[in-house]
């Protein structure tokens, strides 16, 4: 049974080859299967000084609420 969600790892495309990104939407087949479902779009990132961050669908990074940098 496949899910659908957002990678939170880089990876590989199962079906295509082409390059997953963390923040991509994925079908996941189980360990080492996914497929890429759609691009994650520029506005679902953030760039500080202190590196890029990706959120996630609630508007908090995708580490929320372990690491504190929600605030950005």
């Amino acid at each position: 049974m496949a899910t659908i969600m957002p990678a939170r790892f880089a990876g590989f495309c199962s079906r295509t080859k082409a390059r997953i990104l963390p923040g991509d939407l994925i079908e996941h087949h189980g360990r080492g299967k996914q497929i890429l479902v759609k691009r994650r779009t520029v506005s679902d990132t953030v760039e500080t000084s202190g590196g890029t961050f990706y959120r996630n669908r609630n508007g908090r990074c995708e580490d929320a609420p372990c690491c504190g940098c929600c605030t950005i």
